[in-house]
Parts: C-alpha cells; sequence; structure tokens
C-alpha cells in the first residue's frame, strides 16, 4: 500500500468504525475501543468472550469480584448502542449513588476515549451527554439507579442490571416491562450472588448453567475446579486438613507455602494452566432450558486469582466476621448460615404432621393472635403446646390464614368466636385505622404494635392503646425459636412453600459499630412478621415484654377471674383490655392486667 493509500485507509478508519453484518459483538469491541491507550482484547480474561457475543434475551451471569465483568459489560452495551439505530438500552445499578460512579470513572471515559462513539458529534449532530442519557446516533444509552420513577418512565429494548443481588427486586420487575413494546426484549442480568435461592442464584438456578471447563495438559480430562482440598495444593499443608479451618496460627507456624500453592487436576494431580483460552471451554449443563442463557464465573475461570490470594481474604474476611462477603465476591458461591437466614432444614424441622387443625379440638387452649397488615393480611394463631402452661420455648401456630384488608375486622371477630384468643398485636403501620379499628373492636384485646429502636418513629403515640417494641428483638425472637426447634408449625394447611418463601425472606445483616437489622429480600416476608406479632403477644401475656429502653413492662393492677374454661366470646366480655397472666393459667384460672403501657 503506497503512502496516500495508507493515509487514506487511517482517516478512514479514524472516522467510521470497523464493522459487518458478521461481525460479533467481540470482534467489535476489540477493533473499535481501547483500554488506556491500547486496543482491547480479551487476552487477560478469555472466558469473557463467549458473554459478551452472546445477545440472548434472557441471559444472567453469577460471578466473583474483579474479573473485569463489569468493564466489559459497558462496553457491550455501548457497542450495542452503537450498532443497532433507534434502539434503547436500559443500564441499571442498585442505587444512584453506584450509577454516578460508575458513569463517571468508566463510561464517561470510554466514551471520550474513543471517537467511534462520537461520529454524528464530530460531523455536526447534536448529541445527548449527560451522566445518566447518552446518545449514539440516534440510539440512547439510558444509565440509571433502581428507582421507581426510572422503571416506569423510559421504553427500552435492551435491559441491562448490574449487581442484581443489590438492587431492589420489585423496582427490577418494573424495569424488564419497559421492553414489552420493543420487538427484541434483550434482558441481561449480572451480579455476584448473595443467598441461595435469591436474585442472580434464583435466575441462574432455572438456566442451562453454563460452566467454564478446564481440560488437563497431562491426563486430558475436563472439569470445574474449586476451592476444595480435591483441587487445592499447598505445599506444607496436612493431607486432609480442611481448608476452611486454615487460620494465621496455621500459617505462623511457617510450615506452609501459600506462594506455592496451585490448582491440580482432581484426576491425574498435574497442575492446571489455567490462563489458556485453547483448554477452556463453556458448557451448559441443561442445554435443552432454552429460554434462559446463564453463566457462572468462579475464581479459577481466571488465573489472577490465586489460591494464596483466596486464603488471605478468608483470613481478612473472617478476622471482620463478615464470611458471608468472602462467599459471595471471592468464590462467587451463595452464602448459607441459618444465624443470617432461616434455610430449608432449619424451617422445615418445625413443621408438624398436623396441616389442620380443628378449632374445636384447642378452643380451651389461651390463643394469640398475630396480624401483619397489607391489602392482603396476614394471621398467625399461637397457642402453648400443652396444658402445662405458655413460655415463649413452647409455643404452636394452630392457623396460618391470608385474609382480604376489608374483611379483616369480620375475620378476626369469626377467630374471636372459635377461639379463646387472650392476647394479640398487630403492625400499626401503614394501615393505623384498620390497626386501631382491631383495639377498638375486640376490646384491646389485640393491640397495634410500632417498631421502635433501631427504627424509629417521631409522631406521638398513646402507649395505652399501642406497644412500642424492638423490630430486631422481635424479628430476633422468632428466628431463635425457630432456629432451636422450640415452636411447632402446624395448621399450614397447603402454604408450607408459601410459609417457607415468608420465613428466608428476612436477612440479619450486622455491620462493625451498627446496630443489628432485619431486611427483607423480596418483600414476601409477611409470616415472618406475622409470627413476630403473636410472639410479642406472649410476651405480653408471660410479663417478658420488653420495650426500646426499658426494663420490664409495667404491670398496674391484678384481678382474678375464675373459670379457665370460658368461652372466647364470654373472656373477651368479661375480661376487655386484660391480659391473663402465665400464672393463673396453671393454675386453671385468668389473672388479669389492666391498661398496658411503657414509661
Amino acid at each position: 500500500m503506497n503512502k496516500f493509500a495508507s493515509q487514506l485507509a487511517s482517516e478512514v478508519r479514524s472516522r467510521f468504525s470497523v464493522d459487518s453484518s458478521n461481525m460479533s459483538p467481540s470482534d467489535w469491541i476489540c477493533k473499535n475501543t481501547t483500554l488506556r491507550g491500547m486496543p482491547f482484547n480479551f487476552r487477560k480474561f478469555p472466558f469473557q468472550k463467549q458473554i459478551v457475543d452472546d445477545m440472548h434475551p434472557n441471559l444472567s451471569c453469577t460471578k466473583v469480584s474483579q474479573i473485569g465483568l463489569s468493564e466489559v459489560q459497558i462496553r457491550k452495551a455501548a457497542a450495542f448502542v452503537a450498532r443497532n439505530r433507534g434502539r434503547t438500552l436500559l443500564f441499571t445499578f442498585p442505587n444512584e449513588e453506584m450509577q454516578k460512579k460508575t458513569s463517571q470513572t468508566r463510561i464517561q471515559p470510554l466514551l471520550n476515549e474513543n471517537r467511534v462513539f462520537n461520529l454524528s458529534k464530530e460531523a455536526g449532530v447534536p448529541q445527548i451527554r449527560s451522566y445518566n442519557i447518552i446518545q449514539i446516533d440516534s440510539s440512547f444509552l439510558m444509565v440509571t439507579g433502581c428507582s421507581e420513577g426510572e422503571a416506569t418512565s423510559t421504553p427500552a429494548d435492551a435491559v441491562f442490571n448490574d449487581e442484581v443481588d443489590l438492587s431492589p427486586q420489585d423496582m427490577l420487575a418494573l424495569f424488564s416491562s419497559r421492553m414489552q413494546a420493543s420487538d427484541l426484549k434483550i434482558r441481561q442480568q449480572f451480579s455476584t450472588p448473595t443467598f441461595e435461592g435469591f436474585g442472580i442464584s434464583q435466575v441462574f438456578e432455572t438456566s442451562d448453567q453454563h460452566e467454564y471447563f478446564v481440560k488437563c495438559d497431562a491426563c486430558g480430562h475436563q472439569q470445574i475446579p474449586l476451592f476444595d482440598r480435591k483441587w487445592i495444593r499447598i505445599p506444607g499443608l496436612l493431607q486432609g486438613f480442611p481448608l476452611m479451618d486454615i487460620d494465621q496460627s496455621v500459617l505462623d507456624k511457617g510450615k506452609i507455602d501459600l506462594n506455592a500453592a496451585y490448582v491440580a487436576c482432581e484426576h491425574c494431580k498435574a497442575e492446571l494452566d489455567l490462563g489458556r483460552a485453547d483448554n477452556r471451554e463453556w458448557v451448559a449443563k441443561y442445554p435443552h432450558r432454552t429460554n434462559s442463557r446463564g453463566y457462572r464465573v468462579r475464581p479459577f475461570s481466571v488465573n489472577t486469582l490465586p489460591v494464596g490470594y483466596i486464603v488471605q481474604k478468608m483470613l481478612e474476611y473472617r478476622s471482620k466476621g463478615f464470611m458471608r462477603g468472602w462467599y459471595n465476591t471471592v468464590l462467587g458461591e451463595t452464602f448459607n448460615d441459618g444465624d443470617v437466614r432461616l434455610t430449608d432444614d432449619i424451617i422445615m424441622a418445625c413443621f408438624s404432621s398436623r396441616p389442620h387443625i380443628p378449632a374445636a379440638e384447642v378452643a380451651h387452649r389461651p390463643t394469640f393472635i398475630g396480624i401483619d397488615l397489607g391489602l392482603t393480611c396476614h394471621i398467625v394463631l399461637l397457642q402453648p403446646q400443652n396444658d402445662h402452661g405458655v413460655a415463649i420455648t413452647s409455643m404452636e401456630a394452630v392457623l396460618f390464614e391470608v385474609v382480604r384488608a376489608d374483611d379483616l375486622v369480620h375475620r378476626v371477630d369469626e377467630l374471636c368466636k372459635q377461639y379463646t384468643i387472650v392476647g394479640g398485636a398487630v403492625d400499626r403501620h401503614p394501615y393505623t385505622p384498620t390497626a386501631n379499628a382491631l383495639f377498638d373492636h375486640t376490646g384491646g384485646r389485640i393491640k397495634p404494635c410500632e417498631y421502635r429502636g433501631n427504627a424509629e418513629l417521631n409522631d406521638k403515640i398513646d402507649t395505652n392503646k399501642c406497644i412500642q417494641a424492638n423490630r430486631t428483638d422481635l424479628l430476633d425472637t422468632v428466628a431463635r425459636v425457630i432456629r432451636n426447634k422450640q415452636v411447632l408449625l402446624s395448621g399450614y394447611g397447603s402454604q408450607i412453600e408459601t410459609i417457607k418463601e415468608h420465613l428466608k425472606d428476612m436477612v440479619r445483616e450486622e455491620a462493625a459499630e451498627k446496630a443489628a437489622v432485619w431486611n427483607k429480600l423480596k418483600g414476601t416476608d409477611h409470616f415472618f412478621h406475622a409470627l413476630g406479632f403473636a410472639f410479642t403477644a406472649v410476651k405480653l401475656y408471660t410479663g417478658d415484654f420488653i420495650g426500646p429502653g426499658q426494663t420490664r413492662l409495667e404491670h398496674r393492677s391484678t384481678v382474678f377471674l375464675a373459670g379457665a374454661g370460658m368461652s372466647a366470646t364470654e373472656t373477651l366480655n368479661t375480661i376487655t383490655g386484660k391480659i391473663p397472666t402465665k400464672s393463673a393459667f396453671n393454675r386453671g384460672g385468668f389473672t388479669s392486667h389492666g391498661t398496658l403501657g411503657l414509661r
């Protein structure tokens, strides 16, 4: 090529993108974009190439941190917008802070450093460019946090969700609905996992489940290496010594060499070469699942996360009491710990063999009602497991029920006629009038319950009509009695799976110098709260209730009422606004306290 032709070719390349109808997204990115002034390539992370090229309309990727996937998916989104005229792609982040940070540090530099995204602008065509609206020719890349306003205002052809597990799940569904009018409807989700069956884990489990296999150069065996003694070799570490038992004291002995640790073939024990593309392959576990494409990127999908690094991060996260962070971000695995989130096994151990308990069979026992209010209300009835007394550690749920808000008062009235309801608690917010109506209708038997403590509310309340409860303590009680198998879950009917879902939806979060708090995952947590309110009623009955900043609930007066065999209606009519004590129940009568209040 002569000098003039070379100059012309250079000018063409500077003014127009290198593109063709059969060029893959990864090739387009390599031909048209740079990173730190050098042509972009996939040599460091070859696993990325197939994910970038895959434009399946329902794709998910569960991943570890620090493997360059956030960078490359931004390029994938920008390439889609640049190559497809008149299209809109929504790129979501969990919150506005992450949105702005990523836009400023990654998206804007990508656009500024590569002329391929600015050709129309250079030709004099006005282009919208802000931190959240990016116009490339006639197409748009919309960068947004997961807010309801953004999720309901912009139609789209494609939606990319970054860090799915940190995002509000209901908002993600709204963003997906923005593609209803498009002929493409491409949704792709990326995230480090958090908990089993939630977020990206749930999506991946229903996909075709691609794993990144590596072939051993010595024996040809294909495998998915994990952080497990089957694959991990650490010189000096005793054979059979569990990897999870390595601590600082083991390192201090100086007998093991983390720097020389490596990943070995599970078959022939030869060291595996993790960094080459020619001995690695994406393989679907369920290739017949064509409706959902899934990729799982593990630490040994790359050669940039050595064994020694993984061990050191394990010790670091353990010292901070945050092993979930290590499992999620370093191993790319879900974290299952019954102290943080109730598991299937823990919950199932509490279910009895009694799905239906006739009210007449247990009508004589003192009954406690817990209600979580909403457009649909969730009701739980608790009773002592036997006739020997009421204790927080020996209760049985005899009914789980869901009713419409409009029917709640009527249904509670029916339950009061069927059971000896001696106490109850109902969520005061946000449906305060309904909660107050229940208080009035039952003569104070069912008290509105208002979360206090780490969930402070500033309105003034009448403590004679409202219980103030520390939210964390209340939910801790539910988790503790379930974890310790101190409650029987009966009367569940056909709702076992629903109850399990609700009890697994709450996660206990702890951070340094901050009070622990229970956070919901999906928002399907209603029976968890209903149980909490029911147990609060039990604590009131036994005198064990402690409100925020309180040491003991004050009992102001005592009146003995004879006849443990009174009907529920008689009980309500006779001891309106009174709560029987445990001791009275033990001797066959009810002792009732006057108006309950917190100082």
